[in-house]
């Protein structure tokens, strides 16, 4: 159990929220060094789907192998450096990645198989000419990439905490894209703070009756857990359920209605017992990310219609409003006035956030 912060912290400096400078550090420091959850697999579920991924300035193509591995490369030629796939996803005829510009063509392990039209030289061997690989790897059906570096995936202690929930055997039963007007950080401190839940989210209040004291919470145990309205079986805007819960949960990981949990600096999860509202967070710049919110749910009992809404409705409505106030902040901070904010003792994973950004620019 975290504990609030004893006093008042030192909240990043304000210009870390807009210069473009800044921003490009970040990018370098934080988002090319680190492992970030870019899709989920069941985006290319065959030998030859593909899909683009953009992270900063850098564009990722991830595809699947006929011996069903996932693989990522940087989504440009070995030639002359075009771009290869120009659209978002897709499908590669006869299992080949075709520049659209000289035609050079790659088999889906990156290895160059093909230069039509090619004059030889005696210095010249395909081998010599791979797409640039991406490290990548796979855990809970969300597929993860990491453009430099060598270190493995570690996800701390999510594997075990979501063990029974078996996030790999999930599908998505509704996707929005969003963008926002508001620089990555803002929506990661809104994430680690229900400070904010009483005026921004009474929906959300209604239903983890403990938001209505701004982070008050029960214990159970060993473990953090808000309390509920009464009778509530899940987050939905009544709290009732429509669908079972996930099979392999066990009965404490069946009461417990709500974990919210940050996998920095990108994948944000809400974890109910029957589904999992995830958000995979890309910056688009200084001041602006796209959020891709994801509603994943057990195919057996995938709902759908009016059942889908009733269990879409309540994070549509808060994850708007989250936007809404991040861009509100990001206007905000343009203040040339405003230095810093501070952190307030509920905010004691908005500063241990802070924390691990501040690490990681300093290495």
């Amino acid at each position: 159990m975290r504990k609030p912060l004893k006093r008042l912290q030192p909240g990043l400096p304000a210009a870390w929220y807009r210069n473009p400078a800044h921003h490009e550090r970040e990018l370098e420091r934080i988002w090319y060094r680190n492992w970030i959850a870019a899709a989920r697999e069941e985006e290319i579920p065959q030998a030859g789907d593909w899909r683009v991924v953009r992270i900063g300035t850098q564009s990722i193509l991830l595809t699947r192998d006929r011996d069903g591995s996932v693989r990522a490369f940087d989504n440009t030629c070995r030639h002359r450096g075009s771009i290869l796939c120009t659209e978002e996803r897709g499908r590669f005829a006869r299992n080949r990645i075709v520049c659209p510009y000289h035609s050079w063509t790659y088999d889906l392990k990156g290895e160059l198989i093909a230069t039509p039209r090619r004059m030889e030289t005696p210095d010249f061997d395909k081998a010599d000419f791979p797409l640039h690989r991406v490290a990548v790897e796979c855990w809970g059906g969300f597929v993860f990439v990491r453009l430099e570096g060598n270190r493995k995936l570690d996800l701390g202690e999510m594997p075990e905490r979501f063990r029974n929930h078996r996030f790999e055997n999930l599908r998505i039963g509704k996707r929005i894209v969003a963008d926002v007007k508001a620089n990555w950080k803002l929506l990661a401190e809104n994430f680690s703070e229900c400070f904010h839940c009483p005026p921004v989210h009474p929906e959300l209040c209604r239903v983890v009756t403990a938001y209505r004291e701004a982070g008050a919470w029960g214990l159970r145990g060993q473990e953090t857990i808000p309390e509920y309205k009464p009778g509530a079986k899940t987050l939905t805007l009544d709290g009732s359920a429509r669908i079972p819960p996930f099979a392999g949960l066990d009965e404490t990981e069946r009461s417990t209605l709500y974990v919210p949990w940050m996998l920095p600096p990108n994948l944000f999860l809400n974890v109910q017992p029957d589904y999992v509202n995830a958000h995979l967070m890309f910056p688009t710049g200084p001041d602006s990310v796209r959020l891709v919110y994801d509603w994943l749910f057990e195919p057996e009992h995938m709902p759908a219609g009016k059942d889908l809404e009733h269990y879409t409705a309540l994070w549509e409505t808060t994850n708007a409003q989250d936007a809404r106030n991040c861009e509100w902040q990001q206007e905000g901070l343009q203040s040339r006035a405003f230095r810093r904010g501070v952190y307030v003792p509920q905010e004691f994973d908005c500063h241990r956030f802070s924390q691990w950004v501040r690490k990681l620019l300093r290495t």
